[in-house]
């Protein structure tokens, strides 16, 4: 069993306006404060060469090759890059979806370069509106001509559980079956659901197609239990769908950051064993 730590966990160390965390160090933070070798990247915190516009611009010169070397050095694993901020993959403008399809192509040689495995695009399609079919249609267009892109470089594309057309598991599963390509999978998020779904059902639908997850807590009772999702059903559903990748951390509550990492942690642990 191996833990993996997304970067948004620590998000507000990246975003500080004072001392930002540079991802450069971020590696280091997460082996010697965590104790976690196995990393997600978030696309926001990287440096480009034109920072105005995250969408389009290529990643700083030389840049990759840097953390490359800082991740190497400390024995740290890069596994995949969530994507945010690179167009709408169901816009129904089909320029405009064509466009963020071509902002995103730019993803799979930056996990070439750095050992990671997949990238996350966001589905499009709106963030609290329920997606129309003519948008589900065009993410189905958008994911399965980079995934299609992807998997000649054995990368994987996933859809997470992030609003937009991905809001519900039936429509992450009608995209995944249209597209029909072993590259195009489902990074599971515990939580990123309506509040009045269930969340455990939610996961076992997509559990089958999931290749990573995000095992997200806000917050810890006494007991080191989280009160938003049973933990341990959680895992077990997981592993009855033959899950075997890293159980990924995500922090999102509102406490301090290192000690919900370590929660979080230390409850992944205490189920996964």
């Amino acid at each position: 069993m191996e833990i993996s730590l997304a970067g948004w966990s620590i998000n507000r160390r990246f975003r500080d306006k004072n001392a930002p965390l540079l991802l450069l160090d971020y590696p280091r933070v997460a082996t010697e404060e965590f104790g976690i070798n196995i990393l997600e990247l978030n696309s926001p915190f990287f440096v480009y060469a034109n920072p105005d516009d995250q969408a389009t611009s290529p990643i700083a010169s030389g840049y990759l090759d840097e953390l490359n070397t800082r991740a190497s050095d400390l024995g740290v694993r890069m596994i995949n890059i969530a994507v945010d901020g690179h167009g709408d993959l169901a816009a129904l403008d089909e320029a405009e979806r064509k466009q963020a399809v071509e902002n995103h192509k730019k993803w799979i040689d930056v996990c070439v370069t750095l050992g990671c495995n997949a990238f996350r695009a966001n589905s499009g399609g709106g963030w609290r509106k329920a997606p129309t079919d003519d948008k589900i249609q065009q993410c189905i267009k958008s994911f399965g001509e980079l995934s299609e892109l992807a998997g000649q470089s054995d990368i994987r594309l996933m859809m997470e559980n992030h609003g937009g057309v991905s809001v519900s598991p039936q429509n992450i599963i009608r995209v995944m079956h249209a597209v029909d390509n072993k590259y195009c999978c489902v990074l599971a998020d515990f939580l990123n659901w309506p509040d009045q779904d269930d969340k455990l059902a939610n996961l076992k639908i997509v559990a089958p197609y999931s290749w990573a997850i995000h095992a997200k807590f806000l917050s810890f009772g006494f007991d080191g239990e989280s009160p938003e999702i049973d933990c341990a059903t959680a895992l077990e559903i997981l592993k009855e769908n033959g899950y075997a990748n890293p159980y990924g951390i995500e922090y999102e509550g509102k406490t301090d950051d290192h000690e919900g990492v370590l929660k979080s942690k230390a409850l992944i642990e205490k189920h996964a064993l």
